[in-house]
This record gives structure tokens, C-alpha cells and sequence, in this order.
């Protein structure tokens, strides 16, 4: 199948028309329907996708932005490698970030917003297991960690460490079992959660690269391991 045939010929919602390329785009990368040196023609994607150039294009900015597509003189735009080395050399820059993140939050004046959290997933640690307790794992993983690098107060940490956001977003949705691993991840949260509370920057540290660490292998396990579904649309 060839990187064009298969994309969507209908038209997407203009409120999300480049988030929705770059999503579908990344997810035939992640399944390898667009194997490493792919070429993404902008002219072909638009007129597959029923838009006009400009999304296409800027989707495609942002893939570059993240490292899953290279930009070549007289080739364009190419599917760089993507595979287990290349997820895990993401999940080591974001671990550097975090932890260092997590390490200068420590030092916040104000640290009621990591106060709330831990109690949040204390609760839901007792919680119910369903559809919406799922849910609201989902939320506070998010929270946590921007919550986190807010604290830190370094603006270009937090800058850097959006780049990644949608390429880990991806992630999560694409780690359809995540809910087997949700207790151990409330877990991993608690134990930094709890380290900032007590401004101990060395367990701070240790305790969000633990819990990166661990992260990474389960998107390894999730997305090369156990393998990913690529039949339905997906939308940040």
C-alpha cells in the first residue's frame, strides 16, 4: 500500500485540519504504513485529505519539529527511522527535561497545585475501577506533568518540552491497554508528587526518572511489541 492511497478522502473538521494530518500522518509512521524514506508530497496529501496545501504543510513542520520526518534539498519531506531505538532516544531527551523539571520545582514558592494533585491520586488510587476512573487517570497524567514543569519556572524547559507533547499524546492513544498499567502509573506519580512536597530534589529526580523509564518500555511493549491497530481514524 502506498503512503497516499490510503488516507482519509474525507474532508476534516477546519478547527483541527492541521492537528488531524499531523495525527494521521504520525500514526502511519508509527504502524509503518509510511516506512522510513517515505516521501510526503504536500500537493498529493492535500488533494487525498480534500484541503488545501497549507495544513499539510505545517503538519508536516511539526513532524519535522519532532524528528519522525527530515527535510532534504530536491527530495522534500522524508519519513526519518522510526522504530524501537528511535522512541526510546525521544523518551531519553524528555527524561532529561523532566527530570530537571522536577528537580527545579522543588524549589517553587507555591506548591498547592502539587498539593491537590497528590491528594487527587491518592483518591484515585482507592477509586472504583471504571470507564470513567480511566478517565480520570488519563487527566491527572497530563495535569501532573505540566503541573510539574509550570512549578519549575524555566520557560525555554517548558517550551522544549511541548515540542514532544503531541508525539506523546500519540502515544498514550495509541496504547489501547493502557488501563493494565494506570495503578503503577498513579504510583510512579505519587512518589515524585510526594518528593517535591518534602523539596527533596534528589528524590525528586530519581522518582520522575524512574517513572519516564518505565514509561518508555511500555510504549515499546504497546506500540512494537504487542503492535497497534491502524484500521481507525485517530484524533488528537
Amino acid at each position: 500500500m502506498s503512503a497516499t492511497t490510503s488516507l482519509s478522502t474525507h474532508p476534516l473538521p477546519v478547527s483541527s485540519l492541521r492537528l488531524d494530518i499531523f495525527s494521521q500522518i504520525l500514526l502511519s509512521i508509527f504502524t509503518g504504513e509510511y516506512p522510513a524514506g517515505t516521501r510526503l508530497k504536500v500537493q498529493h496529501l492535500a488533494k487525498q485529505y480534500g484541503v488545501s496545501s497549507t495544513p499539510v504543510r505545517e503538519a508536516i513542520v511539526e513532524l519535522t519539529g519532532i524528528g519522525v520526518v527530515e527535510l532534504f534539498p530536491n527530495r522534500g519531506a522524508v519519513v526519518a527511522p522510526f522504530g524501537i531505538p528511535e522512541i526510546r532516544e525521544m523518551y531519553h531527551v524528555r527524561r532529561i527535561l523532566e527530570v530537571e523539571s522536577a528537580r527545579c520545582a522543588c524549589e517553587c514558592s507555591d506548591l498547592e497545585e502539587i498539593r491537590q494533585l497528590l491528594a487527587e491520586t491518592r483518591h484515585l488510587q482507592q477509586a472504583t475501577r471504571d470507564a470513567q476512573w480511566t478517565l480520570l487517570c488519563s487527566d491527572i497524567d497530563k495535569r501532573t506533568h505540566t503541573a510539574i514543569v509550570n512549578a519549575s519556572g524555566i520557560k525555554r524547559l517548558k517550551a522544549e518540552l511541548n515540542r514532544y507533547d503531541r508525539l506523546m499524546h500519540m502515544v498514550r492513544v495509541l496504547l489501547k491497554d493502557s488501563e493494565l498499567y494506570l495503578d503503577q502509573i498513579l504510583e510512579e506519580h505519587l512518589q515524585v508528587l510526594e518528593a517535591l512536597l518534602r523539596r527533596d530534589q534528589a528524590a525528586a529526580a530519581s522518582a520522575m526518572a524512574r517513572h519516564l523509564e518505565a514509561t518508555c518500555e511500555r510504549a515499546v511493549e504497546g506500540i512494537f511489541v504487542r503492535g497497534i491497530d491502524d484500521s481507525e481514524n485517530i484524533h488528537p
